[in-house]
């Protein structure tokens, strides 16, 4: 992140910036005046020529008297006095390093009265400013009604999702929480089933070394059952022949078998977990392995009794909260996704814009799926709370999803902003100064190409 120092050098040289591109700009408006004149300005050429062929004509009626006062030094003292009027108008800012060039732009800024502490707004026109307004970083990234009014109904749609569809992973009998209904979705994706023959090839050609480690919650004490862990504990034991469990907080690992080479054991990880995954139990959430370290706090369960965030997780396994729970979790977090980036690319295609769209580095779009996922995230918190603080309903993968968008955020609020406000500066200054080039070339073209008399200053023609 920039320093208060950084910044400061920064505002006085895009300020001797924006005054070099100010009076190029004025430089290049009169020209082009001048060449609107040109045809006035051959025509007194014209004239010229007419003289100069007069005199020509009857030099011998010219006596040395009629020309006594013409000087071709006064020619010569014009041009120069001229070059130089230019020098000091467009005067060059030489540098060594960084410092010798905010120290030339501070000089040039007092040579030339500027005030590098003023706001632009005390010395820019209402055309200039409404330019800078449009142009400017916050602005490029700035919400609309339309915006607020799109992430709104996306998070409340979500949130209905949550409450109607996900509820929690399957009815409670019994406990505290007896009478609350279970998810209908997740009921319908336990009853799907491997076909026969399928579950008993795979259950013995994927026997692995981390299995039947005791206890029916055994999948979610062994991270080589965890669906995104299992890639590489459930590798690696399957290779050394190793059981790694977490009992307790605590992590062990022992040696039941010979090991395998990594191809099968890739193999035998992808194919037990398929194996597993249509069971009673199911496979567990993604990462549940790790809370099973957590062996501190106290929470109350279902059955009265208090526990661990270790204890907690173990339950909330043991009453569904599995995999096929949170592909039905899931339907909440994809709600959002999918109206904010159908608005976002409709949006998009519907303003004609020119660049790509980055939604995972565009601050604005960022921002609006992390309003909508926080929108979803709070009101599952008070669907929590008016189920009896049921952690069974707590919707573990919209809390993933406001977590994907939350860390890039806070990175790009304490580190990346003003970074990208001063690249974004930067690109304008680009901008202008292409375009100042663009038009030199175009009127050295014309100099070149249009079709005027040449004439040379101080020649002894007559």
């Amino acid at each position: 992140m920039l320093s208060s120092e950084e910044l400061k050098d920064l505002q006085s040289i895009l300020a001797v910036q924006h005054d070099i591109i100010y009076k190029i700009n004025n430089k290049i408006d009169h020209i082009e005046k001048s060449f609107e004149n040109n045809n006035e300005v051959k025509i007194e050429l014209a004239e010229l020529d007419d003289i100069l062929a007069f005199l020509e004509e009857n030099s011998e009626y010219i006596s040395p008297e009629d020309i006594d006062e013409f000087d071709e030094s006064n020619i010569s003292e014009l041009y120069n006095r001229n070059i130089e009027l230019v020098k000091n108008d467009l005067k060059k800012i030489d540098y060594i390093d960084w410092n010798s060039y905010v120290c030339e732009c501070i000089k040039y800024s007092a040579e030339n009265d500027l005030d590098i502490f003023t706001p632009y707004e005390a010395f820019l026109s209402e055309d200039d400013l409404k330019i800078i307004k449009s142009e400017s970083y916050k602005n490029k990234y700035r919400w609309d009604k339309i915006d607020y009014v799109v992430v709104g109904v996306a998070g409340f749609l979500a949130a209905l999702t949550d409450i109607l569809i996900v509820s929690i992973p399957k009815d409670m009998n019994t406990g505290k929480y007896k009478g609350q209904k279970g998810s209908e979705v997740t009921k319908w994706l336990h009853s799907l089933k491997l076909p026969e023959w399928l579950q008993e090839w795979s259950e013995n050609f994927a026997k692995v070394s981390y299995d039947n480690t005791g206890g029916s919650n055994h999948r979610i004490d062994t991270p080589g059952h965890d669906p995104i862990l299992g890639l590489v504990f459930g590798v690696l034991d399957i290779m050394l022949g190793n059981a790694t469990v977490i009992k307790g907080g605590d992590i062990s690992t022992r040696n039941i078998s010979n090991g395998t080479n990594i191809l099968e054991a890739i193999i035998k990880q992808m194919i037990h977990l398929l194996s597993d995954v249509a069971t009673k139990r199911g496979l567990p959430v993604p990462f549940a392995s790790l809370f099973r370290l957590i062996n501190i706090g106290s929470f109350e369960r279902g059955n009265g009794k208090t526990g661990t965030v270790s204890d907690l997780a173990g339950w909330m396994y043991h009453h569904g909260y599995d995999l096929r729970h949170f592909v039905t979790m899931s339907i909440t977090p994809a709600t959002i996704e999918i109206i904010i980036r159908a608005y976002i690319m409709i949006r998009h295609y519907a303003e004609d814009k020119d660049e790509d769209i980055k939604i995972h580095k565009d601050p604005k779009y960022r921002s609006m799926l992390l309003s909508a996922h926080a929108i979803a995230s709070a009101m599952n918190a008070g669907k929590v709370t008016l189920a009896q603080g049921n952690p069974l309903a707590i919707n573990y993968s919209e809390w993933l999803a406001l977590l994907r968008y939350l860390l890039p955020t806070m990175k790009y609020w304490v580190f990346d902003k003003h970074k990208l406000e001063i690249q974004h500066l930067e690109n304008i200054n680009d901008d202008l100064w292409n375009e100042l080039t663009i038009n030199s070339y175009e009127i050295l073209d014309r100099i070149n190409y249009d079709d005027m008399p040449n004439f040379e200053l101080g020649s002894n023609q007559v």
